[in-house]
């Protein structure tokens, strides 16, 4: 089951839409969903090896993050918190190299970033797993991932 590390979305009265881009990043993929109307939209998963790029516009408040494939695709999640935001390109960067560096073994894995990468994922799936077990609270939980969160932005 795949962990979710991170959701953005873009702010919704900047982006002039009721429906703004959400980009769902999990411990193994992420995935991109845009509403159009009530019923339909548009759904993409991408695991991080198929990922070639990710750019960080930054603006005062707000910053605009893009995604490049190795497809043809091109994804951008307009006006999103610029913390949040540069946390997601943090994130996905380490998740495209360990991706990239799998597929050519020769290359040294064992960095200090990612051995944080994993503990982070480590602790939150277990915290994960005791809030839906009951064993704490949800409140607690989300107190707990906002902490984890920190330490690594």
């Amino acid at each position: 089951m795949a962990t979710l590390l991170l959701k953005i979305n873009g702010y919704y009265a900047l982006n002039k839409t009721l429906f703004p881009p959400n980009l769902y990043i999990y411990d193994d993929l992420v995935v991109y969903k845009k509403r159009k109307f009530f019923f339909w939209g548009d759904e993409i998963t991408y695991s991080y090896n198929q990922i070639a790029q990710v750019s960080l516009k930054t603006g005062l408040l707000f910053s605009h993050l893009e995604l490049s494939t190795t497809g043809k695709d091109e994804i951008t999640v307009k006006y999103v918190f610029k913390w949040k935001a540069k946390l997601a390109k943090k994130i996905i960067d380490q998740k495209i190299y360990h991706a990239h560096a799998k597929m050519h073994p020769h290359k040294d894995t064992s960095t200090e970033n990612y051995k944080n990468m994993t503990s982070f994922e480590k602790a939150l799936s277990r915290l994960e797993e005791l809030a839906l077990r009951g064993k704490i609270s949800k409140s607690f939980y989300k107190k707990k991932k906002n902490e984890l969160l920190k330490k690594i932005g």
